[in-house]
């Protein structure tokens, strides 16, 4: 695990950038193809800006992009993760239509869940059953969750689907399809991306207590550690203020 710190969200926002695109292209150095899988939120958002401002240096037609966890609203719909990245990020990349893992959508969380878990169990793996994701951002939220595996529901337990239909998010709206602990396993590289204030105090929690916190941030930081996987956190002052 590292630890980095940034006086403001700007600054986590540019460093974050400048990792993703390194290690996309040692992705592409080491395969002859990378995935990077995405996350929503203000700050990513920021860095997708930024990268999109500085792609040039990665072929993209050897990049395959998806999402951690979606919303079960219409893509062009403001809470829709997809929609967000397409507008900060994605529109801007030289990308095949075949590398974008794109969510289904409007429909219910199960048919989400069953779609996405089709399309990820068709990347190249890196355990039998295991998609290898070579770039996992992840966001945290101010309980401690992450993607949408949320404290006390039964997905952050999930051990026999890569994708879980999430029917009772206590955050809108309440069905999502989301990448479970399983798919965790083929990661390679994940930054964690936080700031703000209202994040300090569980992200003091999470690293404060080590292998004894049970926030499905944790959780998911260690899952991928426990495979091989290195985990970074981007933390701004305001969200690090506890550690």
């Amino acid at each position: 695990m590292e630890l980095l710190t940034f006086d403001d969200s700007a600054a986590l926002a540019d460093s974050a950038a400048q990792s993703a695109l390194q290690a996309i292209n040692e992705g592409l150095t080491e395969n002859q193809n990378a995935t990077w899988i995405l996350t929503g939120g203000r700050t990513p958002g920021a860095a997708y800006k930024l990268i999109a401002r500085q792609a040039q240096g990665v072929d993209w037609s050897r990049v395959t992009i998806g999402m951690g966890d979606e919303r079960c609203v219409s893509l062009d719909d403001s809470e829709s993760n997809w929609g967000q990245a397409e507008r900060d990020l994605l529109r801007h990349l030289p990308l095949a239509e075949g590398n974008l893992l794109k969510p289904a959508g409007a429909v219910s969380a199960q048919e989400a869940a069953d779609y996405y878990e089709s399309l990820v169990r068709d990347l190249p793996q890196a355990l039998p059953g295991t998609p290898r994701l070579d770039l996992l951002w992840l966001g945290m939220g101010e309980d401690g969750h992450t993607l949408s595996l949320f404290p006390g529901l039964d997905e952050i337990e999930e051990t026999s689907r890569l994708v879980a239909g999430v029917y009772n998010s206590p955050k809108p709206p309440p069905q999502r399809a989301t990448l479970t602990l399983k798919a965790m396993r083929g990661v390679k590289v994940c930054h964690i991306l936080v700031s703000g204030a209202g994040k300090a105090e569980a992200l003091g929690k999470v690293l404060g207590d080590g292998e004894n916190s049970n926030l499905p941030v944790a959780r998911v930081a260690r899952e991928i550690e426990a495979h091989g996987g290195k985990v970074t956190w981007f933390v701004d002052k305001t969200a690090g203020a506890n550690l």
